[in-house]
């Protein structure tokens, strides 16, 4: 009788995993880590190799949002834990299932003052469903699993393991793991929702003079796009779609709105109904209006907003909700009643809001620097219905985000409530790699750029065509830069000083020595060709934009979902001391 192959902890790990469908994982590699290393690659999982450990966990969050599937991040002991630790977060805030795997000193290091010590259980567990020290090598199996499932589990979230080098060593034939059967769980079916309250959801929007729906996060982990097409055509309801749910339902529909048109839209409504959206921060946590019956349906308790009273509940699936939600409401009408002059009143705000960003366009069409708006337009004009972008910049994003309209669910990622800065490099590696071959544009600021700038060589070693379009103006927070100097002499700065200055760099000469394809753009009439040539180039791109820093005409502090919340951020400011101008600035609409 053959003698049972034996398997080090890596590879226990790596073979469920596999089972998993893993393909890929993204890091940087270490003594503490290389039995785990080794395992991934013996089950054919190519590694992405980074330049630092923050975009290791940032590219697996692009790459779970992207694909719907588990991303999954790896570093090795001490600082190889720590410096994923923003990504993580970032993953943890916005929704996104990633498993972690680190490396840590052997056992009986164990406060001895060993090479990197340091405890995952303490530093990135506040960031995940849960965080743990596996020692027994017979519980490999157990606990990959377990991580897996709960991290693809609504909502999902990150969950770490970390697994000291001499326990990932160790042998044990297969058979030896405990508590762990290959292949053994299988996912439920979607909850339904109670009938009764779907009835009075239905009957709440039926009854309705303005009613809208908002789609979140949810619609897009249930692939509930269909669906939500279905309702909102068949009730002829305003729609928007957020975060990774953007574009879930096309948002050229008719019945689709965004930017800032949805300020208004959502403040003159009078019945909303959330589905799969956790109200927080980005949208003035539902508080739209005083008069506002709110219906919150979402797959877990823990994502329902209990700042604002509501109307309704309900606890289940968003797919299978809003299909018994479409068959209530075709079974009480034949045909949903005529809201003309609520659908009206939505359209002339879309239409308005339209020709504010085509006037903003053409009266600085012709500006050197560009405004950022011309260089938005560039490249929404460039991208097609497949494409997807990612937002890491704060006055490039502000403009981005409200021309460009998703065809797709998951056509826009961003950083969500953690509002971090430097990740865009590292996830457009990260949505390349889930969505091959397709368009990814990643508008980054020249702040991002310096913090992760460096694994674009990462991108182009790893022969990934992502464009990334720098907004150069030599200062971080330019959109408020230029606002900020008029209150500098408070503080003992020199005369129109920017307390976020930046040296003026080429980025175009610096990435090009990595062998990327690039191009320095001044001339406003030069930015859609230099667009369509770094996609046509397919190679790693980076397009060096100089864009003007006194282009300040959103402010990215207002959120424009309620006007009180805008000004919640900037009580600080003194009315007496602050300059008008400055204030008049914080305080505009969004």
């Amino acid at each position: 009788m053959a003698q049972e192959k034996l398997l080090h902890g890596g590879l226990q790990i790596a073979r469920v995993l596999k089972e998993e469908g893993v393909k890929y994982h993204f890091g940087v590699g270490g003594g503490h880590i290389f039995p785990i290393m080794d395992g991934l690659g013996q089950i054919g999982s190519k590694m992405i190799h980074c330049r630092h450990e923050q975009a290791g966990a940032y590219a697996a969050d692009a790459y779970a949002r992207a694909s719907g599937k588990l991303g999954v991040c790896f570093g090795t002991a001490g600082p190889g834990m720590t410096n994923t630790i923003s990504g993580i977060a970032q993953a943890y805030f916005c929704k996104s299932p990633v498993l972690a795997l680190y490396g840590q000193n052997m056992t009986f290091e164990d406060g001895r003052n060993p090479l990197q010590e340091g405890s995952a259980m303490g530093v990135v567990a506040p960031f995940t469903k849960w965080t743990a020290r596996v020692v027994d090598p017979t519980l490999m199996c157990l606990y990959t699993k377990r991580a897996v499932t709960d991290a693809m589990t609504y909502p999902p979230a990150p969950v770490a393991l970390e697994i000291p080098v001499d326990i990932q060593s160790k042998k044990n034939p297969a058979s030896t793991q405990r508590h762990y059967v290959d292949n053994a769980f299988q996912k439920p079916a979607p909850d339904m929702a109670d009938p009764a309250s779907v009835e009075k959801a239905v009957k709440s929007l039926l009854e309705a003079e303005r009613p809208v729906i908002v789609g979140g996060e949810g619609v897009f982990w249930a692939q509930a796009g269909d669906e939500l097409k279905a309702l909102v055509e068949f009730l002829q309801i305003p729609v928007i779609t957020r975060r990774v749910g953007r574009g879930a339902i096309r948002e050229d529909h008719p019945l689709a709105f965004s930017g800032r048109a949805r300020g208004k839209i959502l403040r003159g409504a009078d019945v909303a109904v959330t589905i799969g959206l956790k109200l927080g921060y980005l949208e003035g946590y539902g508080a739209w209006t005083k008069n506002l019956r709110l219906i919150q349906i979402n797959a877990a308790l823990s994502e329902v907003e209990s700042l604002v009273p509501s109307d309704m509940v309900i606890i289940a699936n968003p797919k299978a909700t809003l299909k018994q939600m479409l068959e209530c409401a075709r079974s009480m009408v034949k045909e949903a009643p005529k809201k003309e002059a609520w659908l009206k009143a939505v359209d002339e705000i879309k239409q308005k809001d339209r020709k504010r960003m085509a006037d903003t366009v053409e009266a600085s069409k012709g500006n050197k620097p560009m405004h950022p708006g011309w260089v938005a337009k560039c490249c929404a004009e460039v991208l097609d219905d497949s494409a997807t972008i990612i937002l890491d910049a704060l006055t490039g994003s502000a403009y981005m985000t409200e021309r460009f309209e998703g065809k797709m669910p998951g056509s826009v990622l961003e950083s969500g409530n953690w509002a971090g800065v430097g990740h865009g490099v590292a996830m457009g590696i990260g949505a390349q790699v889930a969505r091959p071959g397709k368009q990814v544009l990643v508008t980054m600021g020249d702040g991002g750029i310096g913090i992760g700038g460096f694994d674009v060589e990462t991108a182009v070693r790893s022969k990934l065509p992502v464009v990334y379009v720098i907004h150069n103006n030599n200062a971080w927070m330019a959109s408020m830069n230029i606002k900020v100097r008029e209150i500098m002499p408070t503080l003992g700065m020199e005369e129109n000083q920017g307390p976020f200055s930046i040296l003026p760099t080429r980025y175009d000469q610096l990435f090009a020595a990595f062998g990327a394809y690039t191009e320095r753009v001044e001339d406003p009439a030069d930015m859609l060709p230099a667009l369509r040539r770094a996609f046509e180039s397919g190679k790693t791109a980076v397009i060096d934009a100089v864009v003007d820093d006194l282009a300040s005409e959103i402010s990215i502090i207002s959120s424009g979902w309620t006007d009180e919340f805008n000004m919640g951020m900037m009580g600080w400011l003194d009315k007496e001391t602050t300059p008008a101008a400055y204030r008049a600035f914080v305080s505009r609409e969004a």
